[in-house]
């Protein structure tokens, strides 16, 4: 599946004085974070990030130096967060089969996570990542009576990215409209309310949004924390196609460009055949289209990290 990645980084950021989403943080503005989440990960074919129209070019200057394997733009919100997010999603190319949706005021997102999501969406079935409520949950009435207390083992906190495919998302979003419904609180809300089996994928709870100024101190606190991989270093993903019987030999020939070395091919599934392969993250840049063209639409492929290894030489040449 080929997917798109929705930034929404609207919003005036009153409660900082400017923009929140140029706010630096850990040595970056905040949403450089989320930017180069999405633009190391092979599977992204294409990138969209929401923000207010007055501040485009400064993201922008943000957006551009930092993606160079990706398709990218910049385009601006909507009055509602829901509208920002139609719009970025009609930002993306009818090629894309798969898009998530992300806060740019959550700068700790990490690859794995993303495609832990990644990997349950299929059409009618969207995701989101959450994290289990710990605290016991009350409602009160509007004079602070406690009138139910919320069995806590059933509740989950919605996070982003939140997934599903292109049709699904497209058409929640198409029916908010012609229906003149009133604004979902997310994606995963429109999406449920579309008639959409959404299913939770258990995220971090460092994949917190950065509300308060107090916020701020603790993503940088743990950005700061975190070992990048070093130059001398890349990921090795595993990838799983899932092809034509008839493309299986197109689709090896592709992955031993590609460098990769493949592990297993399954053929006991019915109309199908899956290829799993170990290969460099950088090398599987395009990987998607290239799979679409060799095998048709329907062939998908998931990754997610093995393990890092010592970077190649024709890996640096590359990345540089």
């Amino acid at each position: 599946m080929i997917w798109g990645a929705v930034i929404v980084a609207a919003g005036r950021g009153t409660r900082f004085g400017r923009p929140k989403q140029l706010v630096e943080v850990a040595g970056r503005p905040m949403v450089a974070w989320s930017i180069d989440a999405f633009a190391a990960m092979p599977e992204i074919a294409e990138l969209v990030v929401v923000t207010e129209a007055e501040i485009i070019p400064q993201v922008e200057a943000i957006v551009f130096p930092r993606v160079r394997h990706t398709v990218v733009k910049v385009v601006p919100g909507g009055a509602e967060r829901q509208d920002s997010v139609r719009l970025g999603i009609e930002a993306l190319s009818s090629g894309i089969a798969g898009i998530l949706v992300h806060d740019g005021a959550r700068p700790l997102i990490q690859a794995r996570d993303v495609r832990a999501g990644m990997r349950v969406v299929r059409p009618g079935t969207a995701a989101l990542l959450a994290t289990p409520v710990v605290d016991t949950i009350k409602i009160a009435d509007a004079q602070g009576k406690v009138t139910r207390t919320l069995d806590r083992s059933t509740l989950w906190a919605a996070q982003t990215p939140q997934f599903g495919t292109a049709k699904d998302l497209r058409r929640a979003h198409a029916d908010a409209v012609r229906h003149g419904l009133p604004p979902a609180t997310d994606d995963a809300a429109l999406l449920e309310r579309a008639g959409l089996d959404v299913l939770v994928v258990e995220g971090s709870s460092d994949n917190f949004k950065v509300t308060l100024p107090n916020d701020l101190v603790r993503a940088e606190t743990l950005l700061r924390e975190r070992a990048p991989a070093g130059e001398a270093e890349e990921e090795v993903l595993l990838v799983e196609c899932f092809v034509d019987p008839r493309a299986v030999d197109a689709v090896l020939g592709e992955l031993e460009v590609r460098d990769a070395r493949v592990d297993e091919i399954d053929r006991d599934l019915p109309g199908a055949v899956v290829v799993r392969a170990y290969a460099p993250s950088g090398a599987l840049r395009g990987f998607g289209n290239r799979l679409h063209a060799l095998a048709g639409e329907d062939a998908v492929f998931t990754a997610h990290l093995s393990h890092l290894a010592p970077r190649s030489a024709s890996a640096l040449e590359r990345k540089h």
